[in-house]
């Protein structure tokens, strides 16, 4: 049996690899709405994601709004080395990470 190439559609986008603090960050975007990192550290991976809702009454999130989804769980990943590496969070990483983690 013979395959055939067929266009694909994926419904995972990375939308950045990064180091910090000779980590591998890995950013990416799941379907429409979902915002997700992945990091190495010391042989550990951590992950975590966030859903960012499009507009009431739109069905697709604005390149703008991407842009913010994607600053925003840099921010948790960020802070999630810093943290492992006993580095103290500035006020604007700590705020940012208490969003990603639900703390008002």
């Amino acid at each position: 049996m013979k395959l055939k190439n067929k266009e694909t559609h994926g419904e995972i986008r990375v939308l950045r690899v990064v180091p910090y603090h000779d980590c591998p960050v890995y950013i990416r975007m799941i379907g429409t709405k979902i915002f997700m990192y992945d990091l190495i550290f010391k042989n550990q991976m951590y992950s975590s994601y966030i859903v960012i809702k499009p507009a009431k009454g739109k069905t697709k999130l604005t390149k703008k709004e991407i842009q913010q989804g994607m600053l925003l769980i840099n921010a948790g990943a960020e802070a999630t080395i810093d943290t492992l590496l006993g580095v103290k969070l500035d006020k604007e990483v700590k705020r940012l990470a208490n969003i990603i983690a639900g703390v008002n």
